[in-house]
């Protein structure tokens, strides 16, 4: 989103990392079988490199946004993992040694921690979550490889299965090296207490920890509010909290706190949620909220 000259100037001046919201998604990235999309993608990692910024790809495999072949694809299991393969080897290779990090997956768990019924559960089995990560593993071999799902901090019973499962990979040597604790979150909820057991549970498995796709709601009950100064100084005091528990954890577990978006007009949660909403760090008008403020100070 490098529309306009403030926006430009804040993406520029303001962040070290880029993450793509959707272009890198399976159905932008490979929208037929045999071809990939590459000049959007390209063009979004040169200008992040040529900003000298980290760049942050996501995601290899998710449930959603996935190309219609790929939802209909015939064929038996062992074809199925081959187009896994193909799929995720070929975006590696293309963007080897740019592109630091993947999620590799995404939001496998349902919020009862059973595993998410995806295509990929249903023609390959469970093993395709490991089968995903040593893929990647082999075509970017220095790749840092995440699991990025939301909900951790707040639910106890999807982040002990994604504990579970993530202690199991690393007892067989599987390469995952990160967790994405995905940050929608609002000023009400989830406590500061459960986020920071939430980083510590996650550290202490030996995974650099990831506060992915911030925004700090202030109307999660989709009600009519009025904006007021005491809102945003609320948000402003979550952000400054959040960021203070992230410096907590050892330094060689903390990869960063990407946001997901960076002004309020940009923000995916008042279309898709349909409610009046302010979650990021800039408002509409590009101009510095609270949040804002109170992040900085915090670093």
């Amino acid at each position: 989103m490098l529309d306009g000259t403030r926006n430009k100037e804040i993406i520029d001046r303001q962040f070290n990392s880029f993450t793509p919201e959707n272009i890198f998604k399976p159905n932008s990235l490979h929208p037929e079988e045999n071809t990939f999309n590459w000049p959007e993608a390209d063009q979004m990692l040169d200008y992040a490199l040529s900003q000298n910024k980290r760049f942050h790809g996501h995601t290899l495999l998710w449930h959603n946004q996935l190309p219609l072949w790929m939802e209909n694809f015939q064929g038996n299991s062992a074809e199925w993992e081959a187009m896994l393969k193909t799929h995720i080897q070929t975006i590696c290779h293309h963007f080897k040694g740019k592109v630091k990090a993947w999620d590799v997956l995404n939001e496998a768990f349902n919020e009862d921690g059973s595993l998410r019924n995806s295509i990929w559960k249903q023609h390959i089995g469970a093993s395709y979550i490991e089968k995903a990560f040593v893929f990647a593993h082999e075509a970017d071999p220095e790749a840092i490889l995440f699991y990025n799902d939301f909900n951790l901090a707040l639910n106890d019973k999807k982040r002990d299965a994604v504990v579970s499962l993530i202690r199991n990979l690393k007892q067989r040597n599987i390469p995952i090296h990160g967790i994405g604790l995905q940050m929608h979150i609002s000023i009400y909820y989830p406590s500061n207490v459960v986020i920071a057991s939430a980083m510590k549970e996650f550290y202490q498995l030996g995974l650099k920890v990831h506060l992915s796709e911030l925004d700090i709601s202030l109307n999660p009950r989709g009600l009519d509010i009025e904006l007021t100064d005491k809102l945003l100084q609320k948000q402003a005091q979550k952000m400054y909290s959040v960021s203070l528990l992230y410096q907590q954890i050892p330094k060689a577990y903390q990869y960063g706190i990407t946001f997901w978006g960076h002004s309020d007009v940009h923000s995916w949660i008042p279309s898709f949620f349909g409610r009046e909403d302010y979650p990021l760090l800039f408002d509409a008008n590009y101009k510095a909220k609270p949040m804002y403020c109170k992040f900085l100070e915090s670093l």
